[in-house]
């Protein structure tokens, strides 16, 4: 259990941090030079007669991940010849046709670089430049197929695609426009940085700095964007982890899909709707989103980890500190910029004039929904769980995991009393809603000034009200310190249906996967439908049924597989996040998914009668694999 006792001791899971003295807190040497954020707007090296030409060069400097004035470490980065060190690397970016010449200078005195992704578009893995200590290389070729790309270096001996330390930050966006296209886009690269435990600090986690154009949360930069105007987003992970993007309060378009050496952009009418998209190691998105309400939203990875204190390096510092007796610098309020780090960006839609919130209704269905917990629900430690009481008598220990379904109704106001049993401050979202952004459940973050949403205190309530505006297949989880809340049991499925309908239980099937308690332990697996051993779901013969796939796993990716006999069989997409699919993208296929955490899906499956069938459920790239098997029964 790596670090579980220092890290339970941060969230409030057990007793006193019981570390060593001594912990090595990171230092930036002195004489080094500085390594500027990089925010992606301005475009490196000179572009005329359709050729561009760029002078970069590598070297050491001293980084500074969160506040400018924060602490800083020392590692590799590239820069402009002329220019300061820049993280992430200067941003290539040159119209479709172009001739990119590229000389690569290693001012390093005793490590050899090996620079990827300095190639024509699709390219092929296997083309790099070597650049040993002390030399130059030059490289030219064509631009070649619009697109999101990358390129990154590492340092000789180093594994390319698992580049954590030093050379992390060696790597920058390269963009390919086609002709006349629009450039007022934005480009943001994910970047992470680790140090192992050393032999002084074996019970700690491994340090990890986790940024997005070179800062973590709350350090990112603010995107203003005007009420109603769309904006195209690339983002570019050139990270050895995968990092499911969620965007709060609005659906985006997913414009393209690639990875390094190629891209794919789909046609107006194919583009998926959704708020959550996996975006896998060394791959890349672009994404188009407009708002429709003002208020302050949030974009941010899924994986609580990635999201938390330990994300950055003032976060790193101030658990090795509490590890040494002082705990002054651990955060103590749940709020979005205090308890926040990592891969968070903060989105600012201003209020137009003459703008005005819908009008409350008296007519609002009314929810009265608990925050709860018992004790040694998960070995030692607690569960956390919602539950709607049926009666006064209602016991505080009694929680359900998952929480109860709510069942909502498009185009119905809902008002929904959130109270908070818990002996911490928590913060509900209500995932994949299009709602006003108060009730989105950021604590000190959701809202308009000066109304922002505050933590809900221990004891005390807070009201969300909404109107949900479509039906599917939605979530909704504790947003406040995640790694506890979340994995230990906050979370529950949201259906939104027509007026007047009810899921049919002989067709409609609801699976959700969760995490079976705390986040650091190399044994967490996987909850479906709040067991270990999952009960069978019955499912109609001869009739379309609805499997409504729900990922809310804190921290692990979640393989579906269906399965008939011992073959994976086939089965027909109906919708994603909530959103039906455009009719190009919603026809049969192989039955096998991979997911983030924050993501749904829909699928249809006709079972025939005599059918064996059973949907798998794994962990494949969990610290210990772990699989499931929900039995479908036919009947």
């Amino acid at each position: 259990m790596i670090g579980f006792r220092a890290i339970s001791a941060w969230l409030g899971l057990g007793s006193a941090c019981l570390v060593a003295a001594g912990c090595g807190a990171l230092r930036s040497s002195t004489g080094l030079p500085s390594i500027e954020t990089h925010a992606n707007r301005v475009a490196a090296g000179s572009l005329a007669a359709g050729v561009l030409t760029l002078n970069l060069e590598v070297d050491r400097g001293s980084w500074q991940p969160d506040a400018d004035d924060g602490p800083a470490i020392d590692l590799l980065a590239f820069r402009e010849a002329g220019g300061a060190l820049q993280i992430p690397s200067p941003l290539i970016r040159v119209p479709e046709g172009t001739t990119i010449r590229i000389r690569v200078r290693n001012t390093l005195a005793d490590s050899t670089i090996v620079v990827h992704g300095l190639m024509s578009r699709p390219g092929n893995a296997a083309d790099s430049v070597v650049v040993p200590a002390g030399q130059q290389r030059t490289v030219e070729f064509l631009a070649g197929t619009p697109g999101t790309y990358f390129y990154a270096a590492n340092l000789l001996g180093n594994d390319a695609g698992d580049r954590t330390g030093s050379d992390s930050q060696l790597g920058g966006a390269l963009v390919v426009d086609s002709v006349g296209a629009n450039t007022d886009d934005r480009v943001f690269v994910m970047g992470m940085w680790s140090q192992a435990p050393d032999s002084v600090t074996p019970d700690l986690p491994p340090r990890d700095i986790m940024v997005i154009n070179g800062k973590s949360w709350p350090n990112t930069e603010r995107l203003d964007v005007a009420l109603g105007d769309s904006v195209t987003w690339r983002w570019v992970n050139p990270t050895n982890s995968s990092h499911p993007m969620h965007l709060h309060g609005f659906y985006f378009e997913l414009a393209s899909r690639g990875d390094w050496l190629q891209d794919t952009l789909f046609a107006a009418g194919a583009r998926p709707q959704m708020v959550t998209e996996l975006m896998l190691p060394w791959n890349t998105m672009a994404m188009r989103w407009a708002p429709s309400q003002p208020g302050n939203w949030i974009l941010h990875c899924h994986f609580a980890f990635h999201v938390s204190p330990l994300a950055s390096l003032t976060g790193n510092l101030a658990l090795e500190a509490a590890a040494r007796g002082d705990s002054s610098g651990l955060p103590h309020q749940h709020t979005a910029e205090r308890a926040m780090n990592g891969l968070v960006m903060g989105i600012r839609v201003p209020v137009p004039d003459g703008w005005q919130a819908a009008a409350k209704t008296d007519s609002a269905r009314r929810i009265r929904l608990l925050l709860q917990s018992s004790p040694r629900r998960f070995g030692d430690s607690a569960g956390y769980g919602f539950v709607i009481p049926q009666d006064a008598d209602l016991r505080r220990d009694s929680i359900e995991i998952p929480g109860p379904r709510l069942v909502l109704e498009r185009g119905k106001p809902v008002r929904i009393t959130v109270v908070n049993n818990l002996a911490e401050p928590s913060g509900v979202h209500w995932h994949g809603i299009e709602l006003e952004s108060y009730p989105d459940g950021v604590p000190g973050w959701s809202g308009i000034l000066p109304k922002v949403m505050a933590p809900i205190a221990p004891g005390d309530s807070f009201v969300a009200e909404f109107t949900p505006p479509r039906s599917g297949t939605f979530i909704y989880h504790a947003h406040a310190n995640e790694m506890t809340q979340l994995a230990m049991g906050l979370y529950g499925a949201l259906l939104v249906v027509e007026p007047g309908t009810t899921p049919d239980p002989d067709t409609d099937h609801l699976v959700i996967v969760g995490l079976d308690g705390p986040t650091f332990r190399d044994s967490a697996a996987g909850l479906v439908n709040g067991h270990e051993s999952p009960r069978p779901l019955r499912v109609a013969a001869g009739r379309p049924n609805r499997l409504r796939l729900i990922n809310i796993n804190a921290d692990q990716r979640v393989l579906f597989e269906l399965v008939r006999d011992t073959t994976v069989t086939s089965w027909r997409p109906l919708a994603k996040d909530g959103a039906d699919l455009p009719p190009a993208r919603a026809v049969s296929r192989r039955a096998t998914l991979l997911t983030g955490p924050g993501e749904t899906a829909d699928f249809e499956i006709v079972p025939r009668q005599g059918d064996s069938l059973r949907l798998i459920l794994s962990g494949p790239y969990s610290e210990v694999p772990w699989t499931r098997t929900l039995v479908l029964e036919v009947r």
